[in-house]
């Protein structure tokens, strides 16, 4: 299969780029004619120890998918919202999916933009669970095969931050620790209860598949959240909007 024929330009008009779900069908239409990027942020419904909230994750992906933006001409899609939550499902709150929702959700998505003649997809997700990623890259795996044409990238956070380990004191962080919390310091300082961080590391039995998670967490943080701070946050979005403006590039340049 193939998506729809580029589109021409015509009339050269300039568009402001940013939010598709502020833009009608008719913008949407013009956009496409000046870029064929756009990023879909996923994240998860999910709790985040007793400082963070649910929105965590969807939140820290679609303001870093905002960022760019404002710097490169790429559209930004509404977030995904739910996400595959295991390891966390019976706090209350968590909202879980399947691995085959998210993976067929990011396929029909993916699918609607190819048909609208995007050729550049960047999934950047904020909730980084491993079946999350799995499915995403096998939804991503399955729609280039349907559609060649199509350039598909998947952010992975943990690899692009490895490169700089030296801003991040906790190596063993996981989930709403330090690099969490210090994101949502500089995005949304008003969400998070700073007096509420902790440092928990849960240790779970190694090589056993455990039926409550629960029962080895306290808190639900995985990670020193005390250590956070926003200069941290700051240097880490630095680092991950440059090198997302930077993929833009790349993806823009194949075309």
């Amino acid at each position: 299969m193939n998506c729809l024929d580029e589109p021409s330009i015509k009339g050269g008009k300039i568009l402001i780029f940013g939010l598709m779900e502020n833009m009608t069908w008719k913008e949407v239409e013009e956009a496409v004619k000046q870029t064929k990027t756009v990023i879909i942020p996923f994240g998860s419904t999910e709790e985040h120890g007793y400082h963070l909230p649910l929105s965590t994750d969807y939140l820290i992906a679609y303001e870093i998918g905002k960022m760019v933006a404002e710097k490169v001409k790429v559209l930004v899609a509404p977030p995904i919202t739910y996400g595959v939550c295991r390891t966390t499902a019976s706090f209350p709150g968590t909202i879980t999916i399947s691995l085959e929702t998210i993976k067929n959700l990011t396929k029909e998505i993916c699918k609607s933009f190819c048909m609208h003649g995007f050729k550049n997809l960047i999934l950047l997700p904020g909730h980084l669970g491993s079946a999350q990623l799995t499915g995403l890259e096998l939804a991503a795996q399955e729609t280039i095969q349907m559609y060649p044409n199509l350039n598909i990238v998947l952010v992975r956070i943990p690899y692009i931050l490895q490169k700089y380990l030296d801003v991040v004191e906790d190596k063993e962080d996981l989930h709403a620790g330090e690099v969490e919390t210090s994101l949502m310091l500089v995005l949304k300082p008003d969400l998070v209860k700073k007096d509420k961080t902790v440092s928990e590391h849960p240790k779970f039995p190694e090589h056993f598949i455990v039926s409550e998670p629960r029962k080895y967490m306290k808190s639900g943080v995985m990670g020193s959240a005390e250590k956070a701070s926003k200069e941290k946050g700051e240097a880490l979005l630095k680092i991950l909007v440059d090198e997302i403006i930077s993929l833009v590039k790349k993806l823009e340049q194949k075309i």
